[in-house]
């Protein structure tokens, strides 16, 4: 078992392998934050930098960074990535290449599907 302080220091225990997203921005208001995606149904926050963060849990290698179209960075557990396709017509922001469909989440991303399939390969997926 691993833990983490929410920003609004909450503990939480969490299995290390359920981390399945990263990003060190929340991606409705901008906010310079890490969220953590599949620990609970709802998004966990909180200061704890995404790359110490992925270090302290000795899981780093099985995310692929990728980055989502204002430039920020994302990341993928591998092994949890259930698709990647090109986004459908306006249905993203400018500068979305390709979509990652991650246990029911969809992150649109700048990396063409090829590049993303790729990366995400090479950190544990079987696309």
């Amino acid at each position: 078992m691993a833990t983490l302080t929410t920003i609004d220091g909450h503990e939480i225990s969490f299995k290390p392998s359920s981390v399945v997203l990263i990003t060190d921005h929340d991606t409705f208001t901008g906010a310079a934050v890490t969220c953590i995606y599949g620990i609970m149904k709802a998004l966990v926050q909180t200061n704890e930098a995404a790359i110490d963060f992925m270090q302290r849990l000795r899981i780093t290698n099985h995310f692929a960074r990728l980055s989502r179209a204002g430039g920020w960075p994302i990341w993928v557990n591998g092994e949890a990535v259930s698709a990647v396709n090109a986004p459908l017509p306006n249905s993203y922001v400018d500068g979305v290449n390709s979509v990652v469909t991650i246990e029911g989440y969809t992150f649109g991303i700048s990396e063409a599907p090829p590049v993303a399939i790729d990366a995400i390969n090479r950190h544990g997926g079987k696309l």
